[in-house]
């Protein structure tokens, strides 16, 4: 009966650990369009929600599961030799600071477009001087591969603080603090010039903008009717594009202008990066010496 339990944990472990593995490789909403995976795979995804799975609560239940079945082995003897005992103990309290790290910490996007500069503070909701950063997204960079229309990179040239120039780019994160910035995507769109008594802004749909303490909204443009739709002051207003537009004495033009990347940046917050390197390197160390004893 025991060995029959013992057997029934190392399968539930291996199926665990090898669920947990492979699901790092499902594309996460944000990274790749729901709707748009591969063959049958794609329904199955979608039904077990796979595509929000990295921060989901269940994840980090399967994490804290696998800990708790290494432990329960080492308690009721499955496991004998005191280093595979150890090696066990060690790998169950990895599992145990993952789960926590998944449960516990945060993970967003922030999306900034070129010449737009926001607070970092603002996301991470804290007073923390670390936290005071300010962010500039001075251009994006889409690099191309020779001879081929296949993009290489995707760059964001960002200015931090106003004085240091950084790049982000996939594969090439930045740390602030306990938050680390990775380059998740990116959206392009085109850009309109609001003319205001003779005074461009440039705006996208959606922006919005204060002149002389009136608002104003680029809120979208209707294709059949072929006009913008404007906000101002809470008040909607329709016009066509380069038409002058008289409104409480101020003269209103919307002008084509250019394209605009916006960069969507994915963060995330991670706190125990030492001390899960600690129990890796103590992991190896304790396989190298179960070995050199066989």
């Amino acid at each position: 009966m025991r060995n029959t339990w013992i057997k029934a944990f190392q399968i539930i472990s291996i199926f665990l650990l090898v669920f947990l593995a492979v699901s790092t490789f499902i594309p996460q909403i944000g990274e790749f369009p729901p709707g748009e995976y591969p063959g049958a795979a794609n329904g199955l995804i979608r039904f077990l929600h796979l595509d929000q799975f990295y921060n989901s609560p269940l994840n980090a239940a399967l994490w804290g599961l696998l800990s708790f079945i290494i432990i329960g082995s080492v308690l009721f003897k499955g496991i004998r030799s005191p280093i595979q005992k150890i090696i066990h103990i060690i790998l169950a309290i990895s599992f145990m600071v993952i789960a926590i790290e998944k449960s516990s910490n945060q993970r967003f996007d922030i999306s900034i477009h070129e010449g737009e500069t926001i607070h970092f503070a603002k996301y991470v909701n804290t007073e923390s001087d670390k936290y005071d950063v300010t962010i500039k997204l001075l251009n994006f960079e889409i690099q191309m591969h020779p001879g081929h229309n296949m993009p290489k990179a995707f760059i964001s040239h960002l200015l931090v603080n106003g004085r240091d120039t950084i790049q982000l780019a996939v594969n090439k994160p930045v740390s602030i603090g306990h938050y680390r910035l990775y380059q998740s995507a990116y959206d392009k769109n085109m850009v309109f010039n609001l003319n205001i008594n003779g005074i461009p802004y440039p705006v996208g749909f959606g922006d919005s903008i204060t002149v002389d303490n009136n608002k104003y909204i680029l809120e979208g443009f209707d294709h059949q009717q072929r006009v913008f739709h404007l906000k101002y002051n809470g008040d909607d207003i329709y016009t066509g594009i380069q038409k002058l537009l008289q409104v409480d004495n101020n003269s209103i033009t919307i002008m084509p202008g250019e394209m605009r990347f916006t960069s969507i940046i994915d963060v995330a917050e991670i706190r125990w990066t030492k001390l899960l390197l600690l129990l890796g390197l103590l992991y190896i160390a304790g396989l190298a010496r179960a070995f050199w004893r066989r």
